[in-house]
């Protein structure tokens, strides 16, 4: 029985990190100084993680200030990225606390803010940095797509704890 649950309770946190790391894979990424449009698949909130970069950019990318060396007075990092209609209307960009780190086989990042948007539609995202080796990723919340996995294979860990005591208990009653 402790054998089962051991490995039905990993099985279930293994699929909650595989979908979080699809996801994960499967984010949009822009790096510092371009401007891409991207075209949404789903209606919803969008979450945008600061990565290590540069990444490749597609051929629709304006990418004419990357590597231009930026001055920045104050001595502390500086990033910065807007999300904006093809027509310059910027979207609101809320910031996402706590910020939360996650590494994910080839993929890892910081999560810092999200935005709404609609399937179908186009937006353009542009990222400025004082360094070239920084990237945005933009996608799914990976840290709630593996949540429910976690907490299926907590309850599945615990309820099969508590079997194996019971049945251990009844055998050393006999």
């Amino acid at each position: 029985m402790l054998v089962v649950t051991l490995a039905a309770a990993g099985a279930l946190f293994t699929e909650g990190t595989r979908r979080a790391g699809n996801a994960a894979a499967g984010m949009v990424r822009i790096s510092a100084g371009c401007r891409v449009p991207v075209t949404l698949r789903d209606s919803g909130d969008f979450f945008v993680y600061i990565e290590q970069g540069p990444v490749p950019m597609p051929d629709s990318a304006n990418c004419t200030n990357a590597g231009l060396p930026m001055t920045n007075p104050h001595g502390i990092p500086m990033i910065g990225f807007a999300v904006a209609t093809p027509d310059g209307v910027e979207r609101r960009v809320t910031q996402v606390r706590p910020n939360r780190r996650y590494d994910l086989g080839r993929n890892d990042g910081l999560l810092t803010s999200r935005f709404t948007g609609r399937a179908g539609e186009t937006v353009i995202v542009g990222l400025v940095a004082d360094s070239p080796d920084v990237a945005v990723a933009i996608g799914e919340n990976v840290f709630s797509l593996r949540l429910p996995w976690r907490i299926a294979s907590g309850i599945v860990l615990a309820i099969g704890l508590l079997l194996t005591v019971a049945l251990f208990r009844a055998g050393a009653k006999r």
